[in-house]
């Protein structure tokens, strides 16, 4: 399209068509008008403002006074540079402002946008590896003390108010000295095995490839397997101070200590080493539990006739080495102990 002086007044005057509003403007901003060539600076300053233009908008009024052209004389080249430039930015804007709606009048307050409600912010776990040398002090949310040992791995919530409980998952050894909190539980989660406390101190090691060893050294702690045995009963102990228990990763227990607060704490044990089962000063209690757990059988006999009696002996280990210790038992103490379904 060709830009003429008619256009260009035309254009001013806003009666121009999209199409030659949209020509000029790129021509404008192209710079490939000189604006000399259309209207001289002495025909500018003749324009100061035009009739036909003060009903229509303010703008050009105020194009005019940014060129200067109400008042003293400016360089030829200059003027046109600012004209192009304001034009180029300006014109779009006085023709939206001309052709437009007028809004209406805004008569009331505007009502406040509600504020935006926040999306639940998800706790994050936090997770914590011990590739050093050296024990790891840690410290838990609800103030509970880690000791992480080297080669050992944690992980467990970032906040545990919103949890009914306190769940650590390890890999390897640590030790923890718990916060009180007895609505809820502080849960130790390893390979098949899950140690729950309310307060207390206790040691976890799994750093075996196949055998994870759990100590207490003050208060009480609950110790319960995740599989479940072929008599329907999962593995679930309690233990006093000083206490410890070893478990193998199929949920067999190859060692065991019990303090015996009847005989001046003596110490009782049980170990599976080398194929040889060795039971020491062991409450009756403890010995038919390891059989019941690590081999497949279920006993019967009455509670009264355990109490208060313990059991000392070794074995080689077979199959069917629960039925000799058994026997053993029974002719020792006198009483019944019978296999269920046999």
């Amino acid at each position: 399209m060709k830009i003429t002086k008619t256009l260009i007044d035309k254009y001013l005057s806003g009666g121009a068509s999209a199409e030659e509003v949209t020509a000029i403007e790129n021509a404008l901003a192209n710079q490939e008008l000189d604006l000399a060539d259309y209207m001289p600076e002495s025909e500018w300053q003749q324009q100061d403002r035009p009739p036909d233009f003060d009903n229509k908008s303010t703008l050009k009024v105020s194009l005019f006074k940014q060129l200067g052209l109400g008042g003293g004389s400016h360089h030829t080249a200059k003027w046109l540079r600012y004209a192009a430039a304001i034009l180029t930015a300006g014109i779009g804007l006085w023709l939206a402002y001309t052709q437009l709606p007028s809004p209406e009048p805004i008569t009331a307050q505007r009502a406040a946008s509600p504020p935006s409600v926040p999306s639940p912010v998800q706790t994050g776990n936090l997770y914590y590896i011990n590739s050093g040398n050296t024990v790891l002090s840690l410290t838990a949310p609800d103030g509970s003390g880690i000791e992480l040992y080297p080669n050992s791995e944690v992980k467990f919530s970032a906040d545990f108010s919103s949890t009914q409980s306190r769940d650590i998952q390890l890999k390897g050894k640590a030790r923890f000295t718990v916060a009180k909190d007895k609505s809820k539980p502080f849960r130790v989660h390893t390979t098949g095995l899950t140690t729950t406390a309310l307060g207390t101190i206790f040691t976890v090691d799994a750093l075996g490839t196949s055998i994870t060893k759990i100590k207490l050294h003050e208060g009480r702690i609950e110790v319960q397997g995740t599989r479940q045995h072929p008599d329907g009963n999962a593995l679930k102990l309690q233990f006093m101070p000083e206490e410890e228990i070893s478990i193998s990763r199929d949920q067999q227990i190859v060692a065991e200590t019990r303090i015996t607060a009847t005989r001046s704490s003596q110490r009782g044990s049980y170990r599976n080493t080398a194929g040889q089962l060795f039971f020491k000063n062991l409450p009756l209690e403890d010995v038919l539990c390891i059989i019941s757990h690590n081999y497949p059988v279920k006993l019967n006999y009455d509670a009264q006739d355990i109490q208060d009696k313990y059991y000392s002996g070794t074995y080689t280990d077979t199959a069917e080495v629960y039925r000799r210790i058994l026997a053993d038992i029974q002719q020792l103490h006198r009483i019944s102990i019978t296999i269920q379904n046999e």
